[in-house]
């Protein structure tokens, strides 16, 4: 449960290292509660009677939130008694808010009774394997967790609906887990792979969203974005916006209504719908069908969560946003989070780290510029030189040098229409377009990128560097190199650092410190000489208790303060 868990998580583009457990309880409730593997992370003690509390739990729901009829009751005349014995509820669902109160009762007793505070925990369907009843439990970090971005809408019809997409993931490891252990005879290896839990997991986050905009048992929304998002019309790819939302939302302006709805489960004829749209102009959605074209009112309130916008991006590629976050991004049929998005501060930051003599006035024109290379619908390429006039006379032929100006919008659309980079200064000036880059192979590119990404890396390794290349690719993914390290809070790397020193002297749970001094170990870059000095000597106190106790040691390499961090990197200097 916990490779899978990993392995998911980290092809969905979060580090999450996730921890699992489980968790079972005595049927008879006469023997201790059973957690494996024990590693000192739970006391026992606040777990005892948890099925008891969870049964009184739902009886008190089942008074509360079920509908108290009997189905003969119907034809009584009203006013006259319901016999008091004679309640029905639908059997699945009194044993899903059975096992809703279970999962929350030991959720909480979980918090209470965990022997960390930096993981987030998560509680799967129990089975009954023999005399236990058995919890799956998945802990992950809470930090990187915590700035996920999430839906607030977390239950639909009354249960819990995963507010993003990696606690869909989760939920979906869960869930296999759970299968697993409801096997006659369990065995020790959960039978699915990590692009299968993936596939599940985009599914039941997509149909979540279409619940949240109104769509009754809705189904089938994501085979139908990847089969539309691969088609073509006409030969040209696919592009274009849907707006997931029901006819009578006040937000919704629909422009065109079909008196005939667009099914989406068939994609020539929702490929066709999808060329219809255009700037302002997008296909409007219940979840199952098309039923109009217009578009979702800027005046819209991110807070009713009842409108979604999908985004076809390119062949095979599609992405779902509310409002103005995107939460999920699938490729060829391949689930992710989607890539952090390029803002105005972010993009700032990077020019006057690359060119320490521009002014904010200066980034402020070269964003304007880099939104340009965003709207394209075909890939292109910027590049800010330092000295753009003399690099744009180098490249020559293999380039159309200008006199030195900044291009207006149409100017932009027009020039990059062509093969080729736009060669500006970091003032905004343009000095060279259908600029063919040079460079020498290095082995830092990626086979995995197309021809602009790895000509870029080339470029910025030999003769280019010191610049700058804004990328957009033709599936609209956006790269800025070079690749600075992100900014991170300092709080953040001095608790890291804590928690690994804390770890060395507390005990002998060798598992804990190899988790905390891996995550450490993401985070050596930020480190100052007195963090440095403090892991390394937290690192030589665990080697020589273990040489001490078993004869075993390991070689590590004392780590020093990077030469290129600076206050820059944190996103509070003054702290």
């Amino acid at each position: 449960m916990e490779r899978l868990a990993d392995e998911a998580l980290d092809r969905a583009g979060v580090e999450l290292d996730p921890r699992g457990f489980l968790i079972g309880f005595p049927v008879d409730e006469s023997r201790a509660v059973l957690i494996e593997p024990e590693r000192n992370a739970f006391d026992v003690e606040p777990l005892a009677g948890l099925l008891a509390r969870a049964d009184a739990l739902f009886a008190e729901r089942r008074r509360t939130t079920c509908p108290a009829f009997c189905p003969e009751a119907r034809s009584v005349q009203a006013g006259a008694p319901h016999p008091a014995d004679e309640e029905w509820h639908p059997e699945h669902y009194l044993t899903a808010l059975l096992e809703g109160c279970r999962r929350q009762v030991l959720l909480e007793a979980l918090d209470t009774a965990a022997r960390f505070d930096d993981r987030r925990l998560f509680v799967g369907m129990s089975v009954i394997v023999d005399d236990h009843r058995v919890f799956p439990v998945l802990a992950v970090l809470s930090e990187p967790w915590a700035e996920l971005p999430k839906l607030s809408t977390t239950t639909i019809d009354g249960f819990d609906a995963a507010a993003c997409f990696p606690e869909a993931v989760i939920d979906d490891v869960l869930r296999a887990a759970s299968h697993e252990l409801d096997r006659k005879h369990p065995v020790s290896l959960i039978g699915i792979d990590a692009g299968a839990v993936l596939r599940s997991a985009a599914d039941t986050f997509v149909n979540g969203c279409a619940s949240r905009a109104g769509q009754e048992f809705a189904l089938g929304l994501r085979d139908a974005l990847d089969a539309v998002s691969a088609q073509t019309y006409e030969g040209r790819p696919s592009l274009g916006t849907l707006v997931l939302a029901q006819p009578t939302h006040d937000a919704v302006r629909c422009e065109v209504a079909f008196e005939h709805e667009v099914p989406v489960s068939v994609p020539r004829s929702f490929r066709k719908a999808l060329e219809m749209t255009g700037p302002g102009f997008e296909l409007l959605c219940h979840g199952r069908k098309v039923y109009g074209l217009g578009t979702l009112e800027e005046a819209y309130d991110t807070a009713d969560e009842r409108c979604f916008t999908v985004r076809v991006v390119g062949n095979g590629s599609w992405e779902l946003w509310h409002a103005t976050t995107p939460f999920l991004r699938v490729d060829n049929g391949q689930p992710t989070l989607p890539r952090d998005l390029v803002d105005a501060e972010t993009f700032a930051h990077t020019v006057r780290r690359v060119f320490p003599d521009a002014t904010d006035h200066h980034a402020s024109i070269l964003w304007d510029m880099a939104q340009a290379c965003i709207r394209q619908q075909h890939g292109t390429m910027l590049v800010v030189h330092p000295d753009a006039r003399a690099e744009g006379e180098r490249l020559l032929p293999q380039a159309y040098t200008v006199e030195p100006t900044r291009l207006g919008p149409n100017a932009f659309h027009a020039l990059t229409k062509i093969d080729g980079a736009v060669l500006v200064s970091p003032e905004g000036h343009c000095h060279a377009v259908g600029v063919i880059l040079d460079g020498a192979a290095t082995g830092t590119g990626d086979i995995s990128r197309g021809a602009r990404y790895n000509s870029a890396i080339r470029y910025l390794a030999g003769r280019g560097k010191g610049s700058m290349v804004i990328i957009v690719s033709e599936d609209g993914r956006i790269d800025i190199l070079p690749q600075l390290a992100r900014r991170m809070r300092r709080s953040t790397i001095e608790r890291v650092v804590q928690q690994l020193v804390k770890a060395a002297h507390e005990g002998h749970d060798y598992e804990k410190f190899a988790r905390l001094d891996a995550r450490a170990t993401q985070f050596e870059f930020y480190l100052d000489a007195e963090q440095c000095e403090a892991v390394n000597d937290a690192r030589e106190t665990v080697e020589q208790r273990r040489w001490a106790e078993e004869r075993v040691r390991m070689q590590v390499v004392p780590i020093a303060p990077h030469p290129a961090m600076d206050d820059s990197y944190f996103v509070t200097p003054e702290q």
